[in-house]
């Protein structure tokens, strides 16, 4: 397939003349890797620009006579435990707009055109729109821009101007999207924003060399241009596990690995991407996973050695998540979240001796990387509700 996702390959012991890169040094255990175009792109320090819709504000209003009387009579307090215990900053207020409904996806864009249409026409009517309206700038110290995504993920954007330009913005611009830019794709611990992930962006033949070698006790990566040159240093070495762990889903998981394509193919818009390493799904709790339930009738395990195992698989989970919204037709169609639950094998030693077959078959199914040897635990697939995941 062109369009065929993959994110790394495996890593080769290698050579290299670090002079071509200004390290006159000789480091040890040179490692060399190719990523793909999505390898690239998840560790890059480069920003990306999203789209989000901006709900509301929030507003930091100057502080009134009371809060100005306030702070005084702390700091003349003797008796005060914490000078830092009240400041005179003013009111914080957060105003949100309605959202307005979602709706199915629609197969007639006109009919969808014409939706946006009679939003756009009664978006001035909403209460929040109104009372956003009616701030007084003289009250204001500031005025922030608070937005969402489809999945329901919101940011804070800074706005430039004075307070009567920020004002205007909000107005002109609620519930509209609006052009955002994030430093990188790297937005927080184990999370990744996609967006900026778009088909015309990808080609699965392209590969980028990546190095990780070791000196004075510390480990270094860098992206290598097709040169021979540094296109960047990577900070934080440990997420190239975050990659490796990625490729060990996408083996694994025919479902994760069609959720990406089709987003790869333009028939999906990627949002986020999540790999999460606390997990700790109790299955003594929960509907233990197929691969479990046919291993425990086919190799006829007892009572006490079933429930040993299951104790097991509560360690060494990872969890990798992705979301995306499917281009099913016009409208709103709703996000879709496939989830990979990745279960290291070491989580089985304890009872390795006792259900040999069981762990060899589990250890037959497992990929090993740096990051560990993982095997898919389950596959979870939905549009996500009050209860999550359905």
């Amino acid at each position: 397939m062109p369009n065929q996702a993959w994110i790394i390959s495996t890593g080769n012991y290698t050579h290299f003349d670090f002079d071509r890169i200004g390290i006159k040094a000789q480091p040890q255990h040179i490692v060399a890797y190719e990523l793909s175009d999505i390898g690239r792109y998840l560790i890059s320090p480069d920003p990306i620009a999203v789209e989000n819709r901006l709900m509301g504000c929030e507003c930091h209003f100057k502080p009134g006579a009371w809060e100005k009387f306030r702070a005084a009579a702390t700091r003349l307090n003797p008796f005060r435990s914490n000078p830092q215990a009240h400041s005179m900053a003013g009111e914080r207020q957060l105003l949100m707009a309605h959202p307005y409904m979602r709706i199915p996806a629609l197969q007639d864009r006109e009919l969808a055109q014409h939706i946006d249409q009679l939003r756009g026409m009664l978006r001035p009517l909403d209460p929040v729109a109104q009372e956003i309206a009616a701030l007084k700038c003289e009250r204001l110290l500031d005025i922030r821009g608070v937005c969402e995504d489809e999945g329901g993920n919101r940011t804070h954007i800074s706005l430039s101007g004075d307070l009567e330009t920020k004002h205007r913005y909000i107005l002109d611009n609620l519930l509209c999207s609006v052009p955002i830019t994030l430093q990188h794709a790297h937005i927080g611990k184990g999370l990744y924003e996609m967006r900026g992930m778009t088909p015309e962006t990808y080609r699965a033949e392209r590969h980028h060399p990546l190095l990780k070698f070791r000196m004075e006790g510390r480990s270094f990566a860098c992206l290598l241009t097709q040169a021979g040159k540094v296109a960047f240093w990577i900070n934080d070495v440990k997420r190239l596990h975050h990659l490796l762990l990625l490729e060990q889903a996408l083996a694994s998981n025919p479902v994760l690995k069609a959720s990406l394509e089709q987003c790869l193919q333009g028939d999906g818009r990627a949002l986020r991407l999540m790999l999460n390493g606390d997990m700790e799904i109790d299955y003594s709790r929960n509907r233990l996973p197929a691969i479990y339930q046919d291993l425990f009738r086919h190799l006829s395990l007892d009572a006490a050695s079933q429930k040993d195992v299951i104790r097991s698989l509560k360690t060494h989970q990872m969890g990798v998540s992705f979301s995306y919204v499917p281009r099913e037709g016009f409208g709103d169609p709703r996000p879709v979240t496939s989830l990979s639950v990745m279960h290291d094998v070491k989580a089985l030693d304890p009872v390795r001796q006792h259900v040999p077959q069981l762990y060899a078959e589990i250890n037959r199914k497992a990929t090993l990387s740096e990051a560990g040897n993982y095997y898919l635990l389950e596959s979870i697939k939905g549009r996500p509700d009050e209860d999550g995941l359905q």
